[in-house]
């Protein structure tokens, strides 16, 4: 009776086994739905970086109602221990308080 061999290389190896294999060699594999996650978040929380750079800044009450919400989901991805969305909202609480602060001290 012939043992089981390794396969010689990865691309012998069918689709579960090189998952398993790429995620015992780094850890942790990031998901599709996560990259489409992170994608949408740069492109939300990067909104008003226009603004910042070409000093036509919006009503205040848009940043200021932004850092209301997004403290608001910011409470439930901490409860939910949701990396995705706390990095998201982190940045984005970062980026529209320092809008914030340059439209009510610098216009």
């Amino acid at each position: 009776m012939q043992k089981d061999r390794p396969p010689k290389f990865i691309s012998d190896l069918g689709k579960s086994e090189k998952q398993r294999l790429i995620t015992s060699i780094n850890g942790k594999v990031v998901k599709l739905e996560d990259k489409v996650a992170y994608f949408g978040m740069v492109l939300v929380q990067g909104a008003l970086l226009p603004s910042h750079f070409s000093g036509q800044f919006p009503h205040w009450t848009l940043p200021f109602f932004l850092v209301i919400g997004l403290c608001c989901y910011q409470y439930r991805a901490y409860v939910q221990k949701d990396v995705v969305y706390t990095i998201g909202n982190m940045t984005g609480i970062f980026l529209n308080g320092s809008m914030l602060i340059r439209i009510l001290f610098f216009s």
